[in-house]
């Protein structure tokens, strides 16, 4: 027997001089889930291999395509497309397409109609073992058509009865599916449920301080990559599992970790032609709300404040994501508030940056990133924060707000002191959190081994737990002492170094300055001598709610001060 290579038939000599044609053909097989024995695509080729004997055709190796564990309502398989690929081949690479039935090629009626028809326009013939179907026959179409449309159904009915399942589960307490840091699944006798996992549910806690705290979503990530703190779940392809800024967003919107379960929030709707499934979210009519606050891991103090802290962020920002993330979390102090006079856009750190010098540059983002706005002019970071809180200090911190201050610092010492109950209660309750704490690291320890990153937490909270039993101590002797004699002194001084005190923590002083001000217009302007220097407006509520436009144009450096 002989092989040309090409044509349409395997040809083959006989001795008596005779030649007939032996069709070849290709197989597919697929199985989609874990449900179902990988052994499958086996059985499959074996009986596409038994009917290929019977009609004495023969079966090319090389073309045996198979998918495991991918979905049949999905046309993004890889051997699919390869196969599909191979079909449009010249000279065609072989006559016949085998399969054990259709819903192997396809569940979905439109995606099978459409490779059949690639089959036919590269006259290659399709055959379905189990099912009879041969496109060689009459009564192919409508056999297909009707096996079509089964195959179509069985998946709607089998999601319509997962989710029946799901749903009844859900109403008895167990776990639906899924898994989520900070809890493991325990299977018992009536079925599975959620329970804390100790060494997860401390690092969780971590998440919601830090966030609450200031830190950005990607200052989060990083910090939990540094700690080398092991991730929800590793991504496929990804050699290293890390953690991301998308996956901190989401475990701060989870509401499981107050207790709350909310199930059939969303389902899935797969893109056409693929298996990619993207989230929609369901009427809130169709939500399955419960309590268990067994599984709280995060208090509602905390949650409320991570909550009031992101809801905060999307006023001043006005929107989300990248943005919303730089913008936010900035080390510089004005970053964000600060506008161009010109075109509306960011002015940003643009010179400085990397190098060993506080000599940091803000300038017009669409000039120094795109060119697309003639504001060219740069200031030094210092020097705009120097003279733009030096403005705020003439205009705000008066001898009379200082002694405004100085009497509602005195009322507040007074009713602190009358509070000491209550903040004993408070500290108290801390106490008893902070062991709960410990308790956790010490089981993360013993769960995960010797971490310096763990070891650093519980120096934190025993540190945190010492001052809290020192101040116990100290109101059980006899309250709290204070000097108000002290308390103008102590006011001037602090305020002396406004810009040095705002920045020994970011973070908060970006939050509170969010509240009196959403930004601060920045214009060059030509002064006396002819250079040009910024002109600042912004409009603030210091003073209870009025308006207070700040023209701070005098004293701003000119374009030769960072040279």
């Amino acid at each position: 027997m002989q092989n040309s290579g090409v044509g349409p038939c395997l040809k083959n000599t006989h001795f008596d001089g005779r030649t007939t044609m032996t069709m070849r053909c290709a197989t597919y097989a697929r199985y989609s889930s874990d449900l179902q024995s990988p052994q499958s695509i086996g059985d499959q080729e074996r009986k596409c291999r038994e009917y290929a004997e019977q009609q004495r055709w023969s079966i090319l190796k090389e073309y045996a395509y198979a998918d495991a564990e991918l979905s049949g309502t999905g046309a993004d398989r890889p051997a699919l497309q390869r196969l599909l690929a191979a079909v449009q081949q010249r000279p065609r690479p072989f006559d016949i397409l085998l399969v054990d039935d259709t819903s192997r090629l396809s569940r979905r009626q439109a995606d099978q109609s459409h490779i059949i028809d690639l089959l036919r326009f590269a006259e290659i013939r399709f055959v379905s073992v189990s099912q009879g179907i041969d496109t060689v026959n009459d009564q192919a179409d409508v056999l297909l058509t009707v096996q079509g449309l089964f195959d179509s159904m069985y998946i709607k009915e089998l999601k319509k009865k997962t989710h029946r399942g799901l749903e009844g589960r859900a109403l008895a307490g167990f776990h639906t599916g899924g898994r989520c840091f900070g809890y493991r699944s325990e299977s018992g006798p009536d079925g599975v449920r959620l329970v804390i996992d100790e060494a997860e549910a401390v690092i969780v806690v971590w998440i919601f301080e830090w966030s609450a705290s200031g830190m950005s979503l990607k200052a989060i990530a990083k910090k939990l990559n540094a700690g080398q703190v092991p991730p929800p779940r590793p991504r496929k392809g990804k050699k290293r599992a890390t953690w991301c800024p998308t996956a901190v967003r989401a475990m701060l919107r989870n509401e499981i970790y107050i207790g709350k379960l909310i199930w059939n929030r969303t389902h899935f709707v797969k893109r056409p032609g693929t298996n990619k499934r993207v989230p929609r979210e369901r009427p809130q009519n169709e939500w399955l709300i419960r309590e268990h606050p067994e599984l709280r891991i995060v208090s509602a103090d905390l949650w409320q404040r991570v909550h009031d802290r992101q809801q905060l962020l999307k006023e001043i920002y006005k929107h989300g994501g990248a943005g919303l993330n730089k913008a936010s979390s900035s080390p510089y102090l004005l970053t964000g508030f600060l506008k161009c006079g010109l075109c509306g856009a960011n002015l940003v750190i643009v010179g400085g940056k990397g190098r060993l010098t506080t000599k940091k540059d803000y300038g017009c983002s669409e000039n120094f990133n795109r060119g697309a706005c003639t504001n060219g002019l740069r200031i030094r970071q210092d020097a705009i924060e120097r003279n733009f809180f030096r403005e705020l200090q003439a205009n705000v911190l008066t001898e009379d707000v200082i002694d405004y201050t100085i009497r509602e610092f005195t009322r507040r010492i007074r009713e602190r002191q009358a509070g000491v109950p209550n903040e004993i209660v408070g500290m108290q309750a801390r106490k008893q959190e902070i062991e709960q704490e410990l308790t956790r690291l010490t089981a993360a320890i013993a769960h995960t081994g010797h971490s310096s990153f763990l070891l650093e937490a519980i120096a934190e909270r025993e540190g945190e737990f010492h001052q809290i039993t020192h101040r116990l101590q100290g109101a059980a002797r006899g309250g709290v002492e204070q000097h108000p004699g002290n308390i103008h002194e102590f006011v001037r001084t602090r305020l002396a170094n406004l810009v040095g005190l705002l920045n020994t923590d970011t973070a908060l002083a970006r939050t509170e300055l969010a509240k009196h001000t959403t930004e601060i217009r920045m214009t060059p302007e030509a002064g006396a001598d002819g250079k040009l220097r910024y002109m600042a407006e912004g409009e603030w509520d210091f003073f209870g709610g009025s308006d207070f436009v700040m023209v701070a144009g005098v004293g701003f450096e000119p374009t030769t001060f960072g040279l």
